[in-house]
């Protein structure tokens, strides 16, 4: 059976955050990217890109120092494409302190050598 979901974690670094020690949201929308595209590579067995990302919402923000987990699940595939839910969360490492930061869907397609939208692999 194809693998449907992944995580990922890491810690927030310096050079992630703004001016108030936040990580930017640009910054976490790549990570969601990221995530979302590894699972669906694997997943589908093609190069993917991503179609769009529907319903971001940014809750609260990850700090420097921070460990960041994100976690992506398939919940739904076409022909061609994956919708991926992504869940951003983040936990203070000296307290413990765990919080939700973000969530979003995201759609990849499977992509063909001349660019053009291909099946999934079976």
């Amino acid at each position: 059976m194809k693998n449907q979901k992944l995580k990922m974690s890491f810690l927030a670094e310096p050079v992630d955050v703004n001016y108030r020690g936040n990580v930017h949201g640009g910054k976490v929308m790549k990570w969601i990217d990221e995530i979302g595209y590894a699972l669906a590579v694997q997943f589908s067995g093609k190069y993917c890109v991503t179609k769009f990302v529907d319903d971001i919402e940014f809750l609260k923000p990850i700090s420097i120092g921070d460990l960041v987990k994100l976690k992506a699940e398939i919940i739904k595939t076409g022909v061609t494409s994956m919708r991926i839910k992504v869940v951003v969360s983040s936990k203070k490492l000296i307290n413990n302190e765990k919080k939700k930061n973000c969530e979003c869907f995201i759609v990849f397609v499977a992509i063909d050598k001349n660019g053009e939208k291909t099946t999934i692999a079976d």
